[in-house]
């Protein structure tokens, strides 16, 4: 059974929805898959471990938390941590980095010890952390140097980049074959509603959990009809306070399959990014290939500049990310019009073309690397 190292700040495969997509389709190609990863809060490699034999997660870094400054800090400990790691790697290996702050340092040991990188390029490092003048040019080269060097560098969207190199693959955030099939049959809602909003994934200060909040509050005597559905991670005063609020469901974090059943359960999808944060402008959501399988329109906020042809197209609708007063009437609005959202689910199914499962793509992927000699 052939190895494949996956190296990623995170401290289990289950943290990231791209990820967790990966293994299984690593696993039925024969693989071993181990995770060499961040615990970046006491027990989380624990809590979120895989389960299976074949699936082995430990973490080289411990400590930090999410989005703090010693996190930020740590980062440079992580690289060199990777590169060290690699080096103990066996000569040949295949190993898949998230991200450039894990590409990088792997790149570089592979130049003293061979090795296949494929540098998965899912959030770029520089549009995450900002560096001042020189810093920031030095840092843009580097990810370029990184790009052109590794095996493969996927990536979620082409919008980032402002360079192309042949090792580039796009790889969007779809759902899995599987996990489609598993949510079409599950129905996690504890309660009814004559409109449904849902929103999923990271619940935090910079993704919508203030202007959710406000619209909720707005809507509970504009529209009390209508509720919102939460599943996932809460880490912001604002979203606290949203999820205490009665016409809100908060069902926890959950599974891939279970995530997709809540989409054929709501009316509508909820996707806001700040736009103070350059990545943001340009994300590349997971929510948005969801809907395109699952045929549930969503709003974005107008600054996403990636979600622009959902927009064009008329398979989405758009407002400004802090006018919680917009987002309220566009919200009553498409309650009232359920012929609107009909024409915006068949607008958002002509996306089917480009939008390919998950699993479809990255089987490609994989035939690839085994093709030039990537597989031990």
């Amino acid at each position: 059974m052939p190895d494949v190292h996956i190296i990623a700040p995170l401290p289990s495969l289950r943290r990231r929805a791209r990820l967790a997509k990966m293994v299984p389709i690593f696993l039925s190609n024969g693989y071993k898959v181990y995770l060499h990863g961040w615990d970046r809060q006491a027990g989380d490699c624990a809590r979120f471990r895989w389960g299976d034999p074949r699936v082995n997660e430990r973490p080289i870094l411990v400590g930090g938390g999410y989005g703090t400054r010693r996190a930020q800090s740590m980062y440079l400990v992580w690289m060199i941590v990777v590169f060290f790691k690699v080096l103990r790697l066996k000569r040949g290996s295949l190993c898949f980095c998230l991200g450039w702050e894990s590409a990088f340092p792997a790149q570089l040991a592979s130049k003293l010890r061979p090795m296949t990188i494929v540098f998965d390029d899912a959030d770029r490092f520089s549009m995450i952390i900002r560096l001042p003048g020189l810093l920031g040019a030095l840092l843009e080269r580097l990810e370029q140097w990184t790009s052109h060097h590794a095996k493969l560098h996927l990536v979620p969207g082409l919008s980032r980049y402002d360079w192309h190199c042949p090792a580039m693959r796009l790889l969007r955030n779809t759902p899995t074959t599987a996990d489609f099939e598993h949510g079409r049959q599950s129905r996690p809602l504890h309660r009814e509603a004559a409109f449904c909003i849902y929103v999923n994934g990271w619940v935090g200060s910079t993704r919508g959990a203030p202007v959710f909040h406000e619209l909720m509050v707005a809507l509970a005597e504009r529209a009390p009809d209508v509720l919102m559905v939460i599943a996932g991670r809460i880490d912001c005063p604002d979203g606290e306070a949203l999820i205490r609020l009665p016409n809100v469901e908060y069902l926890g974090q959950v599974d891939l399959a279970q995530s997709l059943g809540l989409y054929h359960a709501c009316d509508v999808v909820l996707t806001f990014y700040d736009p103070s944060i350059v990545i943001n402008r340009h994300a590349e959501s997971n929510k948005w290939g969801d809907c395109v399988f699952v045929g549930v329109p969503f709003i974005v906020n107008s600054e996403v500049e990636t979600a622009a042809e959902f927009v064009a197209r008329g398979a989405a609708w758009s407002v400004e990310y802090h006018n919680w007063q917009a987002l309220t009437e566009l919200i009553v609005d498409i309650a009232s019009r359920p012929q609107e959202i009909s024409e915006r689910k068949h607008n958002l199914s002509t996306f089917r073309r480009e939008y390919l499962p998950f699993d479809e793509q990255f089987q490609m992927i994989i035939d690839e690397i085994q093709s030039v000699g990537g597989a031990p």
